[in-house]
């Protein structure tokens, strides 16, 4: 372990050992360390530890039992959506997040076509027409935060018509997810857009009210754009063994 840093101490100490737990430094069912042997390892104090120790029981990462033993958990179990956010951005070295970003991007795949169906089923025809000028600006796009940004305001915009909350905050995490890492993402994200007509299809199809087929674009588009993890992996790192 090192130091930590001594700004936001607790988000740090969380966010290091969130790190070391997903990237399998403790195994399930195994114990961390103390809070006393925690503290003196990263040098803070031991409430900063513990507090940070409380966050990872949140979110479904450790069970703290009688007596103070911190067990981890299997998160594949126990865990929410919410830790493929912070997994993806505080996780090291890439190749170790290309089978999570994988998954991300899969998932996003079937929300975001059932996510095009509930739009053009539920919201106004002026969603539509609001969408199709978002594809438009993204065909003229030329930098990558502009490609970023125009379709994350597409996507809010399909799913402000499409009305599930639920999908709603899953796609937050998986946005989190995908461009916590953007020299991965991003490269994904132009082709996807270049062979998929920059949203226009799906935009029109909900412009039109026809929700079959925005399903089918949005289907079309997303699920290109859902790699194996060795695609997912920077070029010229060797990738590591799975586990």
């Amino acid at each position: 372990m090192r130091a930590i840093d001594r700004r936001s101490l607790p988000d740090r100490v969380f966010e290091q050992l969130t790190a070391e737990i997903v990237g399998g430094r403790y195994d399930a069912g195994s114990a961390i360390p103390s809070e006393r042997e925690l503290s003196e390892a990263l040098q803070v104090n031991r409430h900063v530890v513990r507090e940070a120790i409380k966050r990872l029981e949140q979110i479904g990462l450790v069970r703290v039992t009688q007596g103070g033993r911190t067990t981890v958990l299997d998160y594949r179990r126990t865990a929410g959506l919410d830790l493929l956010a912070l997994v993806a951005e505080h996780v090291e070295p890439a190749d170790e997040l290309a089978p999570l970003l994988a998954a991300a991007l899969e998932m996003r795949a079937g929300i975001g076509a059932d996510v095009a169906r509930l739009c053009a089923e539920r919201s106004p025809r002026s969603a539509g027409a609001e969408l199709v000028e978002i594809a438009a600006l993204l065909a003229e796009a030329t930098s990558a935060e502009q490609l970023l940004e125009l379709d994350e305001r597409f996507w809010q915009r399909a799913l402000d018509g499409a009305g599930n909350l639920a999908y709603q905050l899953a796609f937050n995490s998986l946005i989190r997810a995908v461009h916590a890492q953007r020299e991965l993402s991003v490269p994904l994200l132009e082709e996807e857009l270049r062979h998929s007509g920059h949203r226009a299809p799906i935009a029109e199809a909900i412009a039109a009210g026809d929700s079959q087929a925005a399903e089918r674009a949005a289907r079309a588009a997303l699920a290109a754009a859902a790699p194996s993890p060795a695609r997912l992996r920077p070029k010229g790192k060797a990738a590591r063994h799975e586990r």
